[in-house]
């Protein structure tokens, strides 16, 4: 167990994405030896022993999928992918000063209608200036902030080899920025060499100004009002392997953990 929690503490550095709702009073800090966390968002690792440097996530290694609703008519559901096109961490004197997951806007599809078909129209549709305007702003980000352990009964039980966690950080749409938090729960494999990372959350897309077809800011839409709230789910898949480091002056031991899929970088 202690193997599969070492396992967590590096990877949810490197695991997040996106939720409106900030559950404060369902979360208390971790106060285990295995994670801690700070006020200016530099995450602690006080039980393992990471060489410094720039970490990269492979972006095929998390997937984004997206699912919008109409208000009246409760069985219209839009839903689609959307892709991350960078994600990094830093690590110095064992812990994540800076961390930045960008999405790619432009790859935001549509895979189903409540229409039935239609999917390019929508596509179209959500690149431009009514919904996320790509053009003008073709990527969102999110920094994560603080890690929680979620305490909270309104959220499934986490599986064996799981542990569920919300992350607390900054999204930034359309230029906006706004606090969100993210429950995800982190599944370790059996033989400890795999972690995947599950979370779905939902946002309110008018803080972002994204308002087309809002009930609050237009009237007579009739049923063409579309649900101010819209979700995002992921599923993240990291593999452990061997870390190398990212600057000459980086002191590692033999407990440095394997981390296959994010690549140290040298500045």
């Amino acid at each position: 167990m202690n193997k599969i929690i070492s396992i967590f503490a590096v990877l949810i550095i490197a695991v997040l994405i996106l939720v409106s709702v900030n559950k404060k009073s369902d979360v208390k800090k971790v106060v285990e030896n295995t994670v801690a966390t700070s006020t200016v968002g530099i995450i602690k690792i006080s039980d393992l022993k990471i060489a410094d440097g720039v970490y990269t996530i492979n972006p095929s290694d998390i997937k984004l999928t997206w699912t919008g609703r109409k208000v009246i008519l409760k069985k219209w559901i839009d839903s689609g992918v959307v892709s991350i096109k960078e994600a990094s961490f830093e690590i110095k004197d064992n812990s994540a000063i800076s961390n930045k997951f960008v999405i790619d806007m432009a790859s935001i599809t549509g895979k189903s209608t409540g229409a039935g078909g239609g999917q390019d129209k929508l596509t179209t549709h959500l690149k431009s200036a009514d919904f996320f305007d790509v053009a003008q702003f073709p990527t969102s980000t999110f920094v994560a902030k603080e890690l929680v352990a979620d305490t909270s009964t309104s959220t499934p039980e986490a599986p064996a080899n799981s542990k569920k966690y919300i992350i607390n950080g900054d999204m930034t749409i359309k230029g906006v920025t706004k606090p969100i938090s993210i429950p995800t729960v982190f599944t370790a494999s059996t033989d400890g060499l795999n972690v995947t990372a599950v979370g779905s959350v939902d946002l309110d897309r008018t803080l972002w100004n994204v308002k087309y077809g809002s009930g609050k800011f237009f009237d007579n839409l009739g049923d063409n009002v579309i649900d101010d709230m819209f979700n995002i789910s992921f599923e993240a898949k990291l593999s452990l392997g061997t870390t190398t480091t990212a600057s000459t002056t980086a002191t590692t031991a033999s407990s440095t953990p394997k981390v296959a899929s994010t690549t140290p970088i040298k500045k």
